[in-house]
């Protein structure tokens, strides 16, 4: 099997593009290899067959005179593509559209958290706390905030009493 170095050879050769020794040391490879031969008889049948197909093509103006014209329609596109980026202002739609997307999800987000509040919050009313005989508790409520504030506290263990000025044992 030939590599592809000596393929662009022999086309090279074909094309007339080698120094003389190369072309020398091709012309004796397609002579002795078959497959040489066979490749430098394919390019050359191919070769005939696309001169008679290619056709000359004549400008009715001048060469600079055609390229100038097509560079100043490219000139021409390229201003009305410029143009044609300015952004346009969104319509009012387009504009409630992208003002209620963040508004909906911070509302489901609002929901969701007050869901799972209610789920494994306590409600005031239902927990209730027993204060055991050994502790003494004191109340403060404050009606301007609606609030009640419960101290617990362990009673000691000799029991003081407060009777006015004098304190007993009991």
């Amino acid at each position: 099997m030939m590599d592809q170095e000596t393929q662009i050879k022999i086309q090279a050769f074909l094309d007339g593009e080698l120094a003389e020794n190369e072309a020398r040391k091709i012309t004796a490879l397609i002579a002795r290899d078959r497959e040489a031969a066979a490749l430098h008889a394919e390019l050359k049948n191919t070769r005939r067959a696309l001169a008679g197909a290619e056709q000359g093509i004549t400008l009715p103006e001048s060469r600079d005179f055609y390229w100038s014209k097509i560079r100043r329609q490219i000139e021409q596109l390229d201003q009305s593509s410029q143009l044609q980026s300015v952004p346009a202002a969104p319509s009012f739609w387009e504009s409630v559209n992208r003002l209620l997307k963040p508004v909906s999800a911070l509302a489901i987000v609002v929901l969701l958290g007050m869901m799972v509040f209610n789920l494994t919050g306590s409600d005031s009313g239902s927990d209730l706390l027993v204060a055991s005989s050994d502790m003494d508790t004191i109340t403060f409520r404050d009606d301007s905030d609606d609030t009640t504030f419960v101290w617990f506290a362990d009673k000691p263990e000799n029991d003081v009493a407060n009777v006015g000025d004098d304190t007993t044992l009991n």
